[in-house]
């Protein structure tokens, strides 16, 4: 299925998405580059994704972070500086956020070695009782693949 992007984000060059990049020290993806520089972060239509393993069977995305957003919410640096610190477990460290579902639980890539460019969700639910707690699960072995799982949920009449 074809994912159409609404809600854009403002133009993303080249040379800001570098700085981004530099100034975090982090070394993005090609396809998530390609992505932003596309698109700046959105809305996804379709939205939905299955979780396997999960008690639930799908989540969704409500809009991928971007750089500059105007709803500092939706901002790529607000998020990123929002994850450091909150887990203090250094399990999440490797993990940069690009989005987050209804339920405020986050989309990431995974920027370790061993499982470079994959996308994972972090439940955050199991978190407010203990932030030990870690339920994360891998999505999709690379953002393309993440994109190209993106389905409508069908509800029964």
């Amino acid at each position: 299925m074809t994912v159409e992007i609404v809600k854009r984000g403002p133009v993303l060059t080249e040379e800001k998405l570098a700085n981004f990049e530099n100034n975090n020290q982090l070394k993005l993806p090609e396809d998530y580059k390609s992505f932003m520089l596309q698109y700046n972060g959105g809305k996804p239509v379709p939205c939905d994704f299955p979780l396997i393993g999960h008690r639930e069977e799908s989540s969704d995305v409500v809009v991928f972070y971007g750089v500059d957003y105007e709803l500092k919410a939706l901002e790529l640096q607000k998020n990123f500086d929002s994850i450091i610190g909150y887990f203090a477990d250094p399990a999440f460290d490797k993990f940069f956020p690009i989005a987050n579902d209804s339920f405020n639980d986050l989309i990431c890539l995974d920027l370790s070695d061993e499982h470079y460019g994959a996308v994972v969700f972090i439940d955050r639910v199991p978190m407010w009782k203990d932030y030990t707690a870690k339920e994360i699960y891998v999505i999709a072995d690379s953002f393309s693949a993440f994109l190209d799982m993106l389905y409508e949920v069908e509800y029964d009449d």
